[in-house]
């Protein structure tokens, strides 16, 4: 029998929101993308967040959820399933209607194992999406209806950008709204190294509370001030300055997230 790692609950009752995917189409995938880098970050930040006892919630994306799927087996012991209750659910997946029928086996697995709790929202003007143009933005006004619906209803204390398309950016700019009114304060984490839409988004970072944090603690480690350009962090890898470890970056959000007042940003340290 596995052992389960030992987890504490500084994050107990916080949900964590995960905007993230695999950038394969231009202009996204010609920003220093790797697929390694978003497999190793996504990992990092569940095994940072399931290891401090908090909650996941991302919309079902067949590159995201077989990697949650796997951290969820090394840390969470499964509710008993006469007990299913949802608020005992580390892993929180959204899916809309349009993509019935293609539901991502690894997210199915991690709701027969009583790992996660699957919403479903509606498809709009009968949306539906085609496996067969699966490189193609599909079911916009759908997924934006998904996107909204998993903010507002989970309301998560920070969100997480690891690589991704114009979904990412979308999922940015309806967190950064809804948060204005309802969580001032709640911190936006870009890890622009990983590329796509993150890197992007770090490149001309203009919105306040939004943390281009694996820039931040490269200038930290590195031991140095002067101003870097956000590319010259997540250029080719052959030119790349050498990056810190995503399970660095991924604890880092978590040990100022476990301090976070809801209302009001990131608490101050007391010693």
């Amino acid at each position: 029998m596995a052992l389960i790692p030992i987890r504490t609950t500084r994050l107990r009752g916080k949900t964590v929101f995960l905007s993230a995917s695999v950038p394969v189409r231009q202009p996204y995938s010609a920003m220093g993308s790797s697929r390694a880098d978003v497999d190793e970050a996504v990992i990092s930040l569940a095994r940072a967040v399931f290891s401090e006892s908090g909650r996941l919630v991302f919309g079902g994306h067949p590159a995201i959820s077989p990697l949650v799927a796997m951290v969820a087996g090394e840390y969470i012991e499964p509710p008993k399933a006469e007990s299913r209750e949802e608020q005992a659910m580390p892993i929180v997946v959204y899916q809309s209607e349009a993509y019935r029928g293609y539901l991502p086996e690894e997210t199915m697995q991690m709701y027969r194992r009583n790992y996660a709790a699957i919403r479903w929202t509606k498809a709009r003007n009968n949306e539906h999406f085609f496996p067969e143009r699966a490189n193609e933005s599909q079911c916009p006004e759908s997924l934006a209806l998904m996107r909204q619906s998993m903010i507002r209803e989970s309301a998560p204390v920070a969100m997480v950008c690891i690589g991704g398309m114009d979904g990412v950016e979308r999922e940015l700019s309806f967190f950064d709204e809804w948060r204005k009114e309802y969580r001032p304060g709640a911190p936006i984490y870009v890890i622009g190294s990983t590329g796509g839409a993150a890197a992007m988004i770090a490149e001309k970072l203009e919105r306040a509370n939004i943390r281009v944090i694996d820039r931040e603690l490269h200038e930290k480690v590195s031991g140095t001030h002067r101003e870097f350009r956000p590319s010259e962090l997540w250029a080719p890898k052959e030119v790349r300055l050498p990056p810190v470890a995503y399970a660095v970056v991924m604890q880092t959000i978590v040990d100022e997230i476990a301090r976070l007042d809801e209302r009001h940003g990131p608490a101050m340290a007391t010693y």
